[in-house]
């Protein structure tokens, strides 16, 4: 018999919102419906009565949070006590009470599990609040890990992370997914841009190093391309003080949010994307890029840049330095220059066909994760 998957996340699995793990959770369930699989979400949120307006299809349910996170809805408590033997759940995120609290109340009733913790279990991630996470972890994560049928990891920083912190589980690693998008023709433009789009936390995302490099880029190299950092709120006022700091502010750019259409006509016309990142799970925004033909640069810490090098869809960096971020700049403006950057463009494309087609991606989860 067909099994039935139930995805469980906090929130509302809206793709439109700026919640990575909600967007992943929407892509991931599409695609598993588009190969013929049983899926429902169900989604944890302070307002399960607001309506949630955007297209699916699968079966959304919500279910009201509770003041005590590691007390349940009722009627989630009756709805999973309702599910038989062929229905598996997957849970999002790591350490959140209410995931805890329903794997125990799976494990109660001898139900299996998912569980995807999206980045929060690499070593970096676990040094924020280290000994609130520590204490946690011993408490709490630790059991919800050890009963997990599988635990499915997106890197592979996560992947050694989870060898260190818990030998003892069962793990899995399959990254998350892109759909190729259909591009339009664009009027070609002679100008060299270098964009980030993403939260503006400085040290997490490695903004400071892509300044420094950039800085490095215009006056050593004596590039002449300009930086678009994308984006609003986080750490803005402290960037753009940092960017004045740097005298930078007449190269550096800050067009704002952009969503949908707007947003990906604005990376289809960059000459690369940047992402040095400190810490990561996978980020989605790299995706997207390649996807949108555009080469990337990356960290090792994104866990993407092994994919990068190895179809020459950019430049993974061996050192996440400025040093290095500067030289790929002028590399990047040397093949724009020459006309040959389009290949890097056409690469990250296949890459993404290839590698992270959501459809591909579903069906590695029905193979290794759903029918063992």
């Amino acid at each position: 018999m067909m099994k039935k998957i139930i995805h469980i996340i906090l929130g509302k699995a809206n793709p439109n919102r700026m919640n990575g793990v909600n967007k992943v959770v929407y892509q991931l369930a599409s695609a598993q419906v588009g190969i013929g699989e049983i899926v429902e979400v169900w989604g944890i949120t302070k307002t399960p009565n607001d309506p949630s307006n955007y297209s699916k299809k699968y079966r959304l349910r919500l279910f009201q949070k509770q003041r005590n996170p590691f007390r349940l809805d009722p009627l989630l408590v009756k709805l999973i006590e309702y599910q038989d033997e062929n229905t598996i759940f997957h849970f999002h995120g790591g350490f959140l009470p209410e995931m805890y609290a329903i794997s125990q109340l799976l494990v109660k009733l001898k139900k299996a599990y998912l569980f995807t913790p999206h980045g929060s279990c690499n070593l970096v991630a676990l040094q924020k609040n280290y000994f609130f996470k520590k204490v946690y972890f011993y408490l709490f994560e630790r059991r919800l890990i050890q009963d997990a049928k599988y635990v499915h990891l997106i890197g592979r920083s996560e992947l050694e992370a989870m060898e260190k912190i818990a030998p003892y589980s069962r793990r899995v690693l399959i990254p998350n997914g892109q759909d190729l998008e259909q591009l339009e023709k664009l009027q070609y433009t002679s100008e060299i841009n270098f964009g980030f789009m993403g939260r503006f936390t400085i040290h997490t995302k490695g903004l400071d190093l892509l300044l420094k490099g950039f800085k490095l880029y215009r006056e050593k190299h004596q590039g002449t391309g300009k930086l678009q950092l994308v984006g609003s709120g986080g750490e803005i006022t402290k960037l753009k003080k940092l960017v004045d700091k740097m005298e930078l502010s007449e190269f550096v750019f800050f067009p704002g949010a952009m969503f949908g259409y707007e947003k990906k006509k604005f990376i289809r016309k960059l000459t690369a994307f940047f992402h040095p990142s400190r810490n990561e799970g996978l980020p989605g925004a790299v995706l997207e890029a390649s996807a949108l033909g555009v080469p990337c640069v990356v960290s090792r810490e994104t866990n993407l840049s092994e994919y990068i090098n190895e179809y020459r869809a950019g430049f993974g960096l061996s050192d996440n330095s400025p040093v290095q971020i500067a030289y790929a700049m002028k590399k990047l403006e040397g093949r724009k220059n020459a006309g040959s950057l389009h290949y890097l463009g056409n690469n990250a494309r296949k890459m993404i066909a290839e590698e992270f087609d959501w459809e591909f991606i579903a069906r590695r989860f029905s193979n290794e994760l759903l029918l063992h």
